[in-house]
């Protein structure tokens, strides 16, 4: 009978490989984790370092340098960086936002970008987000010049003009019944209407913030203020001209009698003698006399049209015109688009912007003046 083997010194060298083994594999996956966290790492700020060079070279003109706004919104902002997703970021980038300034980027619809320059842009905007301040939203504050104009192109057929009443409709413009009806039963008239009165119902023509422009200029009227509409000559202009060729005297006088108003210089003078020759009856002579003026204005100074231009253009369009954005916003010097055009269809052009592009409107935010000086500006870089 064969002698009992002992094989505990056997298992414990086995004993102590398997623990030598497992000190070596968790060593291992360690050192890995830490490799691949820093190759995670590295990736990232290559990813944004990327993203950097292409919001400075595309995005910053509108968006600002450090992602603070300007023509853009301003995305460098605490409470807009929590609540959006990197997704939306992505999508938002890749195929703009149509009917706004925002254009599409990606390659696969006509811009610069492709999807992986698109997500290193994202990584850049989404690193501001810990130190990103709280920007508070912009507050719409209503203006009774706002309401004063939409009142005359929408209220004042049947209200009369400066709400004074007409056969057809109530004065509005009336110190006992401003003084008996408050803010909130005006503001439910526009909106649902009187059908059995004949007002029409407005609130699904107006928008919320027309509504409060009405609401402001009802304001003003029960304080007693005489408000001037925000008519601009160019569009008064444009109208007098069409209701004479459509042989409608009395609305082409009502358009000289606003442009009138708000002009002065030659300007004032020319739309007098147009008024005159209205009051005439030389309605083919004061036809005359709006085309030249509409084909001519607005004159404006070109030194000035160049303070504004580096301000409001140049982060689009280039200091020297040259274009940008890839190719989004074009040259202006030279440009076809402003030589085909005269000086008051570059003007309404410029204040209704181009829809659905990078071109926004600047109704509101320069005046008809600053925007004649401005292309009075442009035509010095045309041939």
């Amino acid at each position: 009978m064969l002698k009992d083997e002992n094989y505990d010194r056997h298992l414990m060298a086995g004993l102590v490989l398997t623990l030598l083994i497992l000190a070596g594999f968790s060593f291992y996956l360690f050192t890995e984790n830490n490799r691949m966290s820093a190759a995670a790492a590295t990736f990232e700020e290559e990813r944004v370092q990327h993203g950097r060079t292409i919001y400075t070279e595309q995005c910053a003109t509108c968006h600002g340098s450090q992602g603070e706004g300007g023509v853009g919104t301003a995305l460098n902002n605490k409470g807009l960086l929590k609540n959006t997703f990197d997704e939306v970021f992505f999508s938002v980038i890749r195929s703009g936002v149509p009917s706004t300034q925002m254009p599409a980027w990606s390659v696969d619809f006509g811009g610069p970008l492709t999807d992986e320059d698109v997500r290193s842009v994202v990584a850049f905007i989404r690193a501001w987000e810990p130190t990103a301040p709280e920007i508070e939203p912009v507050v719409f504050v209503p203006s009774p010049e706002r309401g004063a104009l939409l009142f005359a192109s929408t209220c004042e057929v049947c209200h009369g003009g400066n709400g004074l009443g007409s056969e057809d409709a109530p004065a509005v413009n009336d110190a006992a019944r401003l003084g008996s009806l408050a803010d909130d039963w005006y503001r439910g008239v526009i909106r649902n209407g009187r059908p059995a009165k004949g007002m029409p119902t407005w609130g699904t023509v107006l928008s919320p913030n027309q509504v409060e422009d009405l609401i402001a200029l009802i304001g003003a009227w029960r304080q007693g203020q005489d408000i001037q509409a925000a008519f601009n000559v160019t569009d008064l202009l444009s109208a007098g001209v069409y209701s004479l060729q459509e042989e409608d005297v009395e609305s082409a006088a009502m358009q000289v009698g606003r442009a009138i108003a708000i002009s002065e210089g030659v300007a004032a003078e020319l739309l007098r003698n147009a008024d005159a020759q209205l009051a005439a009856g030389d309605n083919a002579g004061a036809l005359a006399t709006l085309e030249i003026l509409k084909e001519q204005w607005p004159i404006g100074d070109p030194d000035l049209g160049a303070e504004t231009y580096a301000v409001s253009c140049k982060p689009c369009h280039g200091g020297d015109g040259e274009g940008g954005g890839g190719g989004v916003f074009p040259a202006l010097h030279p440009n076809e688009f402003v030589q085909a055009n005269t000086n008051s269809e570059m003007v309404a052009f410029i204040l209704a912007g181009r829809p659905g592009t990078a071109m926004a409107g600047f109704q509101g935010r320069l005046t008809e003046g600053e925007i004649a000086n401005v292309v009075a500006f442009l035509r010095t870089w045309q041939p």
